[in-house]
């Protein structure tokens, strides 16, 4: 009978400590990006230094933001997709290290000679210091200066 109790008492002890280290061993990566993290429909980009309006809501132009990776897709296909770091602190959201997401070949910087590739999506510069004027769960405005980039959370 001890010998039963003995292997009783391995056999919880096996199983708890197999549970314990399975939870333990993982960890989540979580972000503080709070209402910036999603997916955003860009649906207007005013030319501040024109006064050009552009209504973009037709279009399907988008930035999805995770932890610290930027991802812009154009759902019209006219444009590939392209990948970014940014860092958003302060009431300023930077964007740098843009390049071409090629799952196959491997990304591709974006550099000085081929910029405007990354200009559909409000983009002019290999970094960009954007201003965030408004940033809600439903609504987010950027601005650089040149550009008022609007936005509406999907």
């Amino acid at each position: 009978m001890s010998e039963n109790i003995s292997f009783s008492q391995f056999l919880i002890f096996s199983i708890s400590a197999f549970l314990i280290f399975s939870f333990t061993s993982c960890e989540l990566e979580t972000s503080n990006n709070g209402d910036l993290d999603g997916f955003w429909h860009m649906v207007q980009v005013d030319t501040l230094q024109t006064g050009g309006v552009k209504d973009a809501s037709e279009d399907l132009i988008f930035w999805s933001f995770q932890l610290n990776l930027l991802e812009l897709s154009d759902h019209s296909y006219s444009n590939p997709i392209y990948m970014a770091r940014f860092n958003h602190d302060s009431g300023q959201l930077k964007v740098t290290k843009p390049c071409l997401y090629d799952r196959y070949e491997g990304n591709k910087m974006v550099t000085e000679e081929n910029l405007e590739v990354i200009s559909p999506y409000g983009l002019n510069a290999l970094e960009e210091t954007f201003r965030v004027e408004e940033l809600s769960g439903s609504r987010m405005t950027l601005s650089n200066g040149t550009l008022r980039l609007y936005f509406k959370k999907m």
